[in-house]
């Protein structure tokens, strides 16, 4: 039995090699499906339900990731879950229903702040990585950090390098949706980068 507050991943952490992965392949398969859905539609019953499949595909992904790293849910893991999954949703509410309000609104100052909302919920989600990681060991302080780093430098090169095929104009770059990929794709390496320290890390 586990000690109490260490985990809330049930027998996950139990199962074969295989059921881990599935698991992990089925969250992977229900978050793609959401939001293939949530593109494909503009039903407000389709898109809801669409939402509640991404959060429920986030929330398979990380109780299978732990399982599949060996590791266990832990209470500040579970913290953070309950935290990042709600601000998520609303992030997402925001972005479909309260920024296409600016389109019909006339002052600038209130098209403004309708147009930055979403950044509050994305603001509260990295104040909770950011506790998170203070509440870590220093293992994972370093690993979180290195993970941080490795991202900083992927996607700044990335951008630099577009930057200069755009200047040389061997491609069209479209400025405003490169900004709004910084933050996603910043938060895809930085995931992928602390997957890979903590393999690496086991592995020695």
């Amino acid at each position: 039995m586990h000690a109490r507050g260490t985990t809330t991943m049930g027998r996950m952490d139990e199962w074969a090699v295989w059921q881990r992965w599935g698991a992990w392949l089925l969250g992977c398969v229900f978050y793609v499906g959401a939001v293939w859905m949530l593109l494909a539609t503009e039903n407000v019953a389709m898109r809801i339900i669409a939402l509640v499949g991404m959060c429920a595909g986030l929330w398979v992904l990380t109780y299978s990731s732990k399982a599949v790293l060996n590791e266990r849910v832990r209470n500040i893991d579970r913290w953070q879950l309950k935290i990042i999954l709600p601000a998520f949703l609303v992030y997402m509410l925001v972005v479909l229903y309260v920024m296409p309000l600016a389109d019909h609104l006339t002052m600038p100052w209130l098209k403004a702040i309708v147009v930055l909302s979403p950044m509050l919920p994305v603001l509260f989600i990295a104040w909770a990585v950011a506790r998170y990681v203070n509440r870590c060991d220093e293992m994972e302080r370093r690993q979180h950090l290195e993970a941080a780093g490795i991202a900083v430098i992927v996607v700044s090169m990335v951008c630099m390098a577009l930057g200069l095929l755009a200047a040389v104009k061997l491609i069209a770059v479209d400025g405003a949706l490169v900004l709004l990929m910084v933050l996603p794709a910043l938060c895809l390496v930085y995931g992928l980068a602390c997957t890979w320290s903590k393999w690496r890390n086991r592995a020695r």
